[in-house]
């Protein structure tokens, strides 16, 4: 009986017989840690984003994100597929990417709301292609060639008031490190999901010697407790101030120990380093 119960649950997951692609087509989907739509949000796909399927289990799939390889579930019934070369092209080219807070794509009759940071690939004279299927797109655009730092502060701070959502990666509710990492898509700074992964990245700088635009790491206790792994993200805007989503995206004061939140009168993230790029 085990042995009958054990096989049928190894046959429920499978592997593609061959490489399978898709495309999101939609405004945003959470992805799951596990295939269950009770599952934990660990991140989202938002319009534009192209991936790989690593394995199904019954309704659902595991992907692979082509811009960080962050892996998560999704149900199968969202998957747009498309063929390999244009998945090849798609990881081979430099593409548009929405940055406006008003974006929308039009496609026989139907519009798609495209939230700022959205991938869009195949993109010419306000036109998106794929697969024969052509999309009018109205917003604002950007092809983000080397890293502006200025803009990118400018747009953090425009999205002042956002609500935090764990796994967030959209205007509609961002987490922190989804937050820094689709600001920093939108002008040319290419970043990893997860906070612990962007600490890795870039070149370590202390306060002392922090820029606008470095991007900073917290622990969730004191350094002189001991360190302890990286938690939160922020990005550094000079004078002793960082913008970052928490409860929801904000200015707070930043100091050799960390976040003071002046709401609280407390320190509510403690001070690792910081990154530049």
């Amino acid at each position: 009986m085990l042995t009958y119960f054990f096989l049928s649950f190894l046959l429920s997951f499978s592997l593609p017989t061959e490489a399978e692609y898709g495309l999101c087509l939609e405004t945003c989907l959470p992805m799951r840690k596990t295939a269950d739509h009770k599952s934990e949000q660990v991140s989202q796909i938002i319009f534009g984003d192209a991936f790989k399927v690593l394995q199904t289990s019954g309704e659902w799939s595991e992907i692979e994100l082509a811009y960080d390889q962050y892996k998560g579930w999704i149900p199968k019934a969202n998957i747009t597929k498309i063929k390999p070369e244009t998945y090849q092209k798609y990881t081979a080219g430099k593409w548009h990417v929405a940055v406006g807070k008003q974006n929308s794509l039009a496609y026989k009759g139907k519009t798609i709301a495209v939230p700022a940071g959205a991938t869009l690939p195949f993109f010419a004279n306000n036109v998106l292609e794929i697969e024969g299927k052509k999309y009018t797109f109205e917003g604002t655009t950007a092809l983000p060639e080397a890293l502006d730092k200025t803009k990118m502060l400018e747009t953090a701070q425009s999205f002042l008031g956002v609500p935090y959502l764990w796994g967030g990666k959209s205007p509609a509710g961002w987490d922190c490190s989804g937050f820094v990492q689709m600001v920093g898509k939108m002008h040319g700074l290419k970043l990893l999901r997860d906070s612990y992964q962007q600490a890795e990245q870039g070149e370590k700088v202390s306060l002392e010697d922090a820029q606008a635009g470095d991007i900073a790491f917290f622990q969730r206790k004191p350094v002189a407790e001991g360190e302890t792994k990286v938690i939160h993200v922020g990005i550094y805007l000079g004078n002793g101030k960082i913008i970052h989503a928490n409860d929801m995206v904000s200015i707070n004061t930043l100091d050799s120990i960390g976040i003071y939140r002046d709401d609280q009168r407390k320190y509510s993230h403690y001070l690792k380093f910081l990154r530049r790029h």
